[in-house]
């Protein structure tokens, strides 16, 4: 099935009083957003949406600019009313969506400035990593973590103060993101054991789970591990 990657650059402005706020109210506007996305267009797959720390505007006392970047895989059959490919349908179903969350969480958004701007396809070369000469460096200290996955157990070893995510993820261990932003729970996991190990809770994760934390969960990409840990999924 022919399919092609775009990226949707959005402009939310939020009304709050500090960027703490700002940031806590802009992830429960694109959380929002992001699952009126899937129960609209479950054919679209690999939605990521990377999100800027919010800066407040410049003469508006209160408002917060928030710029981020859709990323989602489209299939060719995509299409909607007076679409005429799959691009334009995508399009249109974001700046729908988009609209919906914004009047949603009308309370939050300064509706006047909230916008989708360009979307273009993602090329190879967009992607292409960056080659540096590499640095000498002391070996990092590795340490050792438990994940659960559908009943299956994977023991990996991940540097000491690195992002749990990041971490078990580059082991091929699949715990299952989409933003790596703490804006959607989609890496939201159980911590079975060694939560003294992890960091302490990100604004994000307490906007986004509440009291959950209380329970043991933790989002997987706002955590940095220490020590020893099993977190299920």
């Amino acid at each position: 099935m022919p399919e092609t990657k775009y990226t949707t650059q959005i402009y939310l402005a939020v009304r709050e009083h500090d960027v703490q706020e700002a940031g806590k109210a802009a992830a429960l506007v694109y959380q929002d957003f992001l699952g009126r996305l899937r129960r609209t267009a479950p054919v679209v797959k690999g939605m990521r949406l990377e999100m800027d720390e919010p800066k407040p505007r410049k003469g508006d006392d209160g408002i917060f600019e928030c710029w981020s970047n859709l990323k989602a895989v489209v299939p060719a059959e995509l299409t909607t009313v007076d679409a005429e490919n799959a691009r334009d349908a995508w399009r249109s179903i974001v700046k729908t969506m988009f609209n919906y969350s914004c009047h949603h969480n009308h309370e939050l958004v300064h509706h006047t400035s909230s916008r989708v701007e360009v979307t273009h396809e993602v090329l190879a070369a967009d992607e292409a990593p960056v080659v540096t000469a590499p640095k000498e460096q002391k070996p990092k200290e590795m340490i050792p973590v438990k994940v659960m996955l559908g009943g299956k157990e994977f023991n990996v070893e991940i540097p000491k103060a690195e992002n749990l995510l990041d971490g078990v993820n580059d082991k091929g261990v699949d715990v299952k993101w989409d933003c790596k932003n703490g804006v959607c729970d989609t890496c939201k996991v159980k911590v079975v054991e060694g939560m003294e190990n992890l960091s302490p809770p990100t604004d994000a994760e307490e906007s986004m789970l509440g009291d959950l934390i209380k329970q043991g969960y933790r989002l997987a990409c706002q955590m940095v591990a220490n020590g020893p840990c099993k977190i299920e999924q």
